[in-house]
């Protein structure tokens, strides 16, 4: 099935670790229909999480991308790791993604990475939605977080979906723009719609009113009608809020219990109902030294424009280029130009993804994220163009390392073989560093934390059977005492009165 720009929705999931982003990413693809059995990620067989450096720690590592069909739209997703020290992985995603999805653990709530990851979200004044997910926990702090997003970043929260008890009582969730309640549903079954429990009705009818005065931020005449009839009518909540999201004036929440798979129709519906679609969105072009950066919308007009958001390796495929489409259509069999080098690069074959698994498409629409193979000279931030004398897209922006180790290959003779390894890698992922220090002698990998360079160490030792040591990188002083020297002086000191 083919699809246009505004059929589009590119989704980034993200939160601090352990919020159940996987088992989210995992939910969504089986209430779609994409796979036939949620797995869970102790099992080591999700979708998102599939390279051996995941399954053995069980976290993710690397932004997974995969998408479904829903309502006859298009929904990419990235999986985004938690943990700051893969913070690469998540800026990739957010760039190529117009809306995340915030997950929040709803027995903690607002935690650090939570904060860290709104923050760059505002800064790049992106919509977002939120779920809170494990309701059906005992602990669960569910009813405070909203007023707690309200107090910590300044928003306005407005519930799109109300929970139905929580702990041991949690019976699902309450839609609050279709009216309807979703029960928890056995087992291998899927949500059904049903009638509103008269004993919730009042608490339908409090979050009805406040995602109705949400949606009439969106509209002037919304406003004016929400202001002398009290109400909106359900098709006019849904332009509101399409708008209002669409400029970042409200933050939907969403609540359920991602195991129970309850709470993720809802969420679904209004990801293909509202969210915003790639048509419009605005990448910036980059300027000449002496003029500011310029913008160009997501459109399927004009000349091929793409952007190379992630690379990676793969055993079968080889090299993987992740584009965002931004301008223009992307063809099989192609070839365009790599405005970094100026070099032309051909295109063979173009797919998307569910995970590891690569689905060949003859081409790619504006707007839309795909996967190139082979591409031999493309990088992350590249930019793709069928035509040479254009500016390329704005760089990724990546942070800078902030830890350091020396390595070295125990063997001498596989001094090269790890080098050209953490090479590879460092292209990759542009949060990492690996450098020959030419005072010090060594060569030093430097990453986002330990963490992240002890996984980098463990995947060449695995791959490549190489036993590398590591050790604290040297300083390189600048000045330092070279010999002996002696010197005499006169020490005065008054101790009387005045003039002695």
């Amino acid at each position: 099935m083919d699809f246009i720009t505004k059929q589009l929705k590119n989704v980034t999931i993200a939160g601090h670790g352990q919020a159940g982003k996987t088992r989210l990413a995992e939910q969504l693809l089986y209430v779609a229909g994409v796979i036939t059995k949620p797995e869970s990620v102790e099992s080591g067989k999700t979708v998102s999480d599939y390279t051996a450096e995941e399954i053995e720690r069980h976290i993710s590592i690397y932004a997974s991308l995969s998408h479904l069909v829903w309502k006859d739209k298009k929904l990419n997703f990235w999986d985004a790791p938690g943990s700051s020290d893969f913070v690469g992985e998540v800026i990739s995603a957010f760039r190529s993604s117009e809306m995340a999805l915030m997950l929040l653990d709803g027995r903690n709530g607002v935690q650090i990475e939570t904060i860290k990851l709104w923050r760059d979200l505002d800064r790049r004044n992106k919509p977002r939605l939120v779920f809170i997910n494990r309701l059906e926990e005992e602990r669960s702090i569910a009813e405070t977080i909203p007023q707690d997003l309200r107090e910590k970043f300044s928003c306005e929260p407005c519930s799109v979906s109300i929970p139905m008890g929580k702990g041991d009582s949690y019976e699902g969730v309450i839609d609050v723009i279709k009216g309807k309640a979703f029960f928890v549903p056995a087992d291998g079954e899927k949500e059904k719609e049903a009638d509103i429990p008269e004993k919730y009705m009042a608490a339908f009818e409090e979050a009805r009113g406040i995602l109705a005065g949400a949606a009439a931020e969106g509209d002037d005449d919304l406003f004016v009608k929400f202001i002398d009839e009290g109400e909106l009518t359900q098709e006019e909540i849904i332009h509101g809020l399409t708008i209002a999201l669409e400029n970042n004036r409200i933050v939907p929440v969403f609540a359920g219990s991602v195991v129970k798979n309850s709470g993720l129709v809802s969420l679904l519906d209004f990801i293909a109902d509202i969210a915003p679609s790639p048509e419009n969105a605005l990448e910036k072009l980059k300027g000449d030294a002496d003029e500011d950066a310029m913008t160009i919308k997501i459109s399927p007009e004009g000349n091929l424009t793409a952007l190379v958001v992630k690379s990676s390796s793969d055993q079968f495929s080889g090299r993987l280029s992740y584009l965002k489409i931004v301008t223009g259509t992307l063809n099989a069999d192609s070839e365009v130009f790599n405005l970094a080098d100026g070099r032309k690069e051909k295109i063979g074959k173009l797919y998307t993804s569910v995970g590891k698994k690569l689905i060949e498409v003859k081409k790619l629409v504006a707007g839309d994220i795909g996967i190139a193979a082979k591409l031999p000279n493309a990088k992350t931030s590249d930019t793709l163009s069928s035509v040479q004398n254009v500016k390329p897209l704005i760089k990724l922006r990546h942070p800078e390392p902030v830890f350091s180790m020396a390595v070295s290959a125990k063997e001498k003779k596989e001094e090269d073989k790890m080098n050209e390894l953490l090479n590879r890698f460092s292209e990759e992922d542009r949060t990492l560093s690996f450098q020959y220090n030419a005072e010090t002698k060594q060569n030093v990998l430097s990453g986002m934390g330990e963490l992240h360079i002890n996984i980098l160490l463990d995947k060449v030792r695995s791959t490549a059977k190489i036993t590398i040591d590591t050790a604290v990188p040297r300083v390189a002083y600048r000045e330092t005492i070279q010999r002996k020297a002696q010197a005499e002086y006169t020490h005065k000191k008054q101790s009387g009165g005045h003039g002695q």
